[in-house]
């Protein structure tokens, strides 16, 4: 790297942090950043040879250099479609920490749940293992992770990490779901799902979601443990005496009940870490043992308690079709339901939800607000009556009104929040703040 000329694309987190690391390495670099902020800039100019910063458009495409490119900028900007081509090699922070770390490699990626999943093997892990290291896209730039004392590292990675990082040298890859996402950035499902698949390029062991399964190519795994509903050969629910367990194979190993989450999303979240952890080489005993101390994220599935006699749950960070059907479907038997829906749409195919919102038997309410609430409107099957709104507020507030005791009322947006929101956390902090008495 040090005879290359290096460019850091975005100076966002990632960006940032790729920028402190070339900086603390001695090795100079210049940043191509159409809108950078002024705390970027600050940190920028107070770097040891602080770099120059430029419009993206007007980085020189040198042969041989190297664009360390941030998540977030999309590779089909004119620039990086043509560097390429000019001997420009682009790569990202991902594929530059798994050159530095020494310690084992997790990646876990997936439409939905991947947070979540990330999150719990990190808490598993770290019952067993004096030093683990948990980011990537949850939390913690990855080259921040670096630490000559880890004992592994668990990496959630976002389809738009796994477009540059092909090859990663990981001791576990997983891929837990897919569900079409991000269309504004691929040109179809399958794009993004051949995306999603470089996580088992060269990875030593996989983990694949039993749904899915069909759709990828375990690259060079050498075993592949799958995960599910069914009471399969791997890791799946098993059914005895009118009571669910967490099960491998057809040995049960933990009674849902006495998770600290609930729903069958959460259950096989729960599923997905355990086949993880087994690839590790944890202790199965100690594992199902933690599991019951994990007690989920905020914003995912979350339950907040009015005390009014309804389940009213917090699952803003569904911000894609695919996590909404599955939220749906943990609630579907827990009582009539009032569905919050809306944000910005990313060019999703609302028209999924027929079928599962068709088949609850007691859906009381689709509730839809923001600059997608006319497109899932027409995209929904007229007899849902859906019911439209502006902001994110007057939803809230007709939710709030229609409930009875008994009513499950499911904030899964299936949208990005960027229409009225700063992100996901803010718009399920809204929706708390409300139910909390702040506004109504």
């Amino acid at each position: 790297m040090a005879g290359q000329p290096q460019v850091v694309i975005g100076l966002g987190e990632s960006g940032r942090s790729v920028a402190r690391h070339l900086a603390a390495e001695n090795i100079p670099f210049m940043v191509g950043e159409d809108h950078p902020s002024p705390a970027a800039l600050h940190e920028m100019s107070q770097l040891h040879n602080p770099p120059s910063v430029a419009p993206i458009s007007e980085i020189p495409m040198h042969p041989g250099a190297q664009w360390i490119v941030s998540p977030g900028v999309p590779l089909s900007l004119p620039q990086l479609r043509q560097a390429p081509k000019y001997g420009v090699t682009l790569t990202n922070d991902v594929a530059l920490f798994a050159e530095r770390a020494k310690a084992p490699l997790v990646g876990i990626t997936g439409s939905n749940g991947k947070t979540t999943v990330t999150s719990l093997v990190g808490h598993l892990a770290q019952s067993q293992m004096s030093s683990v290291r948990v980011g990537g896209n949850i939390g913690t730039p990855c080259l921040d992770l670096l630490d000559e004392a880890a004992d592994c590292y668990v990496l959630e990675l976002s389809s738009y990490h796994l477009e540059l990082a092909q090859t990663l040298p990981l001791e576990v890859g997983a891929l837990l779901n897919l569900s079409p996402d991000h269309l504004d950035r691929y040109a179809s499902a399958e794009d993004y799902y051949a995306v999603k698949s470089n996580i088992f390029n060269r990875a030593q062991r996989g983990v694949v979601g039993e749904a899915c399964r069909s759709y990828v190519q375990t690259g060079t795994c050498s075993s592949v443990s799958v995960f599910g509903e069914s009471a399969c050969s791997g890791f799946g629910l098993l059914e005895q005496d009118g009571q669910i367990y967490l099960a491998q194979g057809l040995e049960p190993l933990l009674d849902v009940r006495k998770l600290g989450v609930e729903g069958l999303s959460n259950w096989l979240n729960a599923l997905a870490a355990l086949a993880i952890g087994n690839c590790l080489g944890l202790d199965m005993d100690r594992m199902t043992a933690d599991l019951r101390s994990f007690e989920g994220l905020p914003h995912r599935c979350q339950r907040i308690d009015r005390n009014d006699g309804c389940c009213w749950i917090n699952d803003s960070k569904a911000t894609n079709v695919g996590a909404t059907v599955a939220a749906i479907r943990s609630y579907k038997a827990s009582g009539a339901l009032i569905l919050l829906l809306g944000g910005q749409g990313k060019s999703a195919d609302f028209s999924m939800l027929n079928s599962v919102l068709l088949e609850q038997k007691a859906l009381k309410a689709v509730l839809v607000y923001g600059e997608a609430a006319e497109e899932i409107r027409q995209a929904l099957d007229a007899q849902l009556n859906v019911r439209c709104f502006l902001p994110f507020e007057e939803m809230v507030a007709h939710a709030m009104a229609l409930a009875n005791a008994g009513d499950v009322i499911l904030l899964s947006p299936a949208c990005s929040s960027f229409d009225q929101f700063s992100g996901y956390e803010a718009r399920g902090d809204r929706f708390m703040a409300m139910l909390e008495g702040g506004s109504s």
